[in-house]
């Protein structure tokens, strides 16, 4: 059945792309040995062009499946190669048992490095000799030398003996182990960073042997660091007698400042800019400290923030900030001071988790009236991020839990929990379109909407929620007429998207959202818009130019709405 599949296959890709195998197979019993012959053949045109070029394919296609099969470990396999009656070439082929692993040696010159090589050497669950097994053990062999005391381990040419008689083959690996080797601390030698702070990257600890993947990682964390173009780290040359080796380090510094500006438009928020600039490595510990100004029709802010990577410990992050900012819609106005603080701590290189405390202190003008509620927060959120792109995702998935419980005074007293789930996923199609997801679910319990600071409600529509709809409009309607804000949020989106060869792309999308007065997302109330979109690919991300319509429009909301802004809408 599996070989009738094959053949079916091998024919609808022959009449659709006018190519035929490089030779017919003939006489392999196991089908999964002919897949994996017929994939390594690859193919000819279907119409024989003479008897060279014919003649010429079953020399090569003789040739790759001997290869092939001296590879999967079938070293006494036979090939009869000929024309066939059709014109074409035929490989007659009979297999012989797959050879199975005898003897395996590691030699190095050193006791102690033999039995530490051989160690990490391990045959397949089957025992078949193939040439995937042996490239694998022999980087494993090199592998654990590397990583105990034997950083410059090199492989010579390995000896692979096979005995057709018992159907076996011995295997031995050569491996120049270089000298054994004891971390004798870090030099640093380039001016601007605190030796203290640069130690502190490496895991490893003075007078053990020396592992290899230790120093990639440390060397991987300095490139890592804002202040950092370029990292180099050199093994110091051993002193007669010794077997401590320093880590000398060599950094190009990055520019001290850098500025960063971005710029937004659309007819349902208006138009925005936003400038920031960062002064790099402020104490010599990579410190970066930035200030970030944006003036746009709804929101004008000033920001500061000092980002303290390493804190404390390597995987570990601190975050100060604080910043003004005045806000105008057709919810609320609102005045506030906020200051917080945020620590990071990296799980692994996709997930992190953070959790920190935020003050709040505002002036609310809404249909309540004008109050001064003040707020104390904790924060607290876990995180994935395995997208290939932050500004322009192909690939991937992205999830954040967020947890905030807080405390309002003031002019309004509350004890809250607001709650947030947001993910998205990416999944490219073909080399040419992506398809993208995003939802996002929010609920406050604890409170009623009113004694809640205006931005601490849930809001909906708009470009970074439903777009076709006005900024904040599919929320809870209050006594004025003006949206209220919600104790629930709900928001989905899908988007198809295009890039063509060029710079130019294109993409259609539907967004769907609602925020309730209840304390669960109401799905019954989401509204739905659609629209399409152009993309210019710039070097670095995509600027974007979206349209979108509402699906149900009601009186008085607008049927077209326009959003441009640099990278993709989620």
């Amino acid at each position: 059945m599996y070989r009738l599949a094959l053949i079916v296959l091998v024919t609808l890709a022959s009449s659709a792309h006018g190519e035929e195998p490089l030779a017919r197979v003939q006489g392999v019993e196991n089908a999964v040995l002919e897949a994996g012959i017929y994939e390594i053949l690859g193919t000819r045109k279907a119409d024989p062009e003479d008897e060279i070029a014919i003649r010429r394919d079953l020399r090569t296609a003789e040739d790759r499946v001997d290869r092939y099969l001296r590879a999967r470990g079938y070293y006494a396999a036979s090939i009869d190669a000929d024309i066939g009656e059709d014109g074409r070439p035929v490989l007659t082929i009979e297999s012989g048992p797959a050879f199975s692993i005898g003897r395996i040696s590691v030699e190095t010159g050193n006791r102690e490095a033999d039995m530490t090589a051989r160690m990490a050497v391990e045959p397949p669950e089957d025992n078949i000799l193939t040439a995937q097994w042996v490239l694998a053990a022999e980087a494993a062999a090199q592998a654990a030398l590397e990583n105990s005391g034997w950083p410059e381990a090199e492989t010579l040419p390995r000896e692979v003996i096979v005995d057709h008689a018992s159907t076996s083959g011995d295997v031995r690996f050569l491996i120049e182990p270089g000298p054994f080797t004891r971390y004798g601390g870090t030099r640093l030698q380039t001016e601007g960073w605190r030796p203290g702070f640069i130690r502190r990257l490496t895991t490893l600890e003075e007078g053990v042997p020396v592992r290899l993947e230790a120093i990639q990682a440390f060397e991987r964390r300095l490139e890592g660091l804002s202040s950092v173009r370029e990292a180099r780290i050199i093994l110091a040359d051993m002193a007669d007698g010794e077997m401590t080796r320093a880590l000398d380090v060599a950094l190009t510094p990055a520019p001290r400042h850098a500025i960063e500006t971005t710029i937004s438009l659309s007819t349902t928020e208006g138009a925005g800019t936003s400038l920031a600039w960062s002064r790099r490595n402020l104490y010599g510990g990579d410190e970066t400290l930035t200030f970030t100004a944006e003036l746009a029709s709804l929101v004008q802010s000033l920001d500061a923030e000092m980002s303290l990577p390493y804190w404390q410990r390597i995987d570990q992050r601190l975050i100060l900030n604080t910043g003004l900012k005045s806000e105008d819609t057709d919810a609320f106005q609102q005045n506030e001071f906020t200051a917080g603080v945020t620590l990071f701590r990296e799980m692994r290189e996709d997930l992190d988790v953070r959790i920190g405390a935020l003050v709040d202190i505002s002036r609310v003008t809404d249909a309540s009236g004008e109050r001064d509620i003040h707020s104390l927060r904790l924060t607290s959120a876990i995180a994935l991020d395995q997208r290939d792109d932050p500004l322009d995702p192909q690939s991937g998935v992205q999830a954040a839990l967020i947890v905030n419980p807080g405390i309002s005074f003031g002019d309004a007293e509350a004890t809250y929990l607001q709650t947030e789930i947001r993910t998205s996923a990416y999944y490219p199609v073909s080399n040419h379109f992506t398809a993208a997801a995003r939802i996002r679910l929010g609920a406050i319990v604890g409170a009623s909407a009113i004694n809640l600071a205006a931005d601490q409600r849930f809001y909906a529509g708009g470009g970074g929620s439903a777009r076709g709809y006005e900024y904040q409009s599919l929320s809870p309607i209050g006594a004025d007429g003006a949206p209220a804000g919600g104790l629930s949020v709900s928001e989905l989106n899908a988007e198809l998207r295009w890039r063509g060869e060029g710079r130019w792309g294109a993409v259609a999308f539907v967004d769907t959202a609602f925020a309730g007065a209840s304390r669960t997302p109401e799905f019954d109330n989401l509204r739905t818009g659609v629209g399409m979109g152009l993309r210019y690919y710039l070097d670095f991300a995509p600027v974007r130019f979206d349209v979108a319509t509402p699906l149900d429009r009601r009186s008085g909301e607008d049927p077209i709405h326009v959003y441009i802004s640099i990278g993709q809408a989620f």
